[in-house]
């Protein structure tokens, strides 16, 4: 199994993202959407939300927060669903400290990872050197970027020799 986890904002929405969320807040960019799309495609990955809207997100949708629910549409409309999401100890975590050791919990439970990428555009304290060259930095300004999407399919595709990710 093949996993992205993934942050939404500076990844599927940047600076200038004119769409709202129901909240009012920053909503998704389509375009950047379908950049996510082509990964799944070419590395049949599950997406495990690590963003900050995972606040709001359940597996079932009518559990979902509007955002949530809204999120999961922009998805769908592009064939992507988020399978799961990771547990931090903080979620709200103004220093950047917690969001390695949701990912670590979340590969700690599930058995035959074969490889996974983080995308997001923030470099967390607690990201270790294993997270770190599974890491795609975006650019706040640009979110999801066609370089960005090479190297999280270059990750996600080339073999790893043994099977402890």
């Amino acid at each position: 199994m093949k996993l992205i986890f993934l942050d939404i904002d500076g990844v599927l929405n940047y600076e200038n993202t004119k769409a709202s969320a129901p909240s009012g807040c920053m909503g998704i960019d389509d375009k950047l959407v379908t950049k996510l799309a082509q990964i799944v495609e070419e590395t049949d990955t599950r997406i495990i939300l690590t963003s900050d809207w995972k606040i709001g997100w359940e597996e079932f949708d009518f559990c979902c927060s509007e955002d949530a629910k809204y999120l999961n549409r922009k998805l769908k409309k592009h064939g992507l669903k988020i399978t799961s999401k990771t547990y931090d100890d903080h979620v709200y975590d103004t220093y950047f400290e917690d969001r390695g050791k949701g990912i670590h919990k979340f590969l700690e439970r599930v058995q035959n990872v074969e490889a996974y990428v983080v995308i997001d555009d923030h470099t967390f304290t607690d990201f270790d050197d294993e997270i770190r060259k599974n890491l795609v930095l975006t650019d706040y300004r640009i979110g999801l970027s066609d370089s960005d999407v090479e190297k999280a399919i270059n990750i996600l595709n080339t073999e790893r020799k043994d099977n402890n990710v």
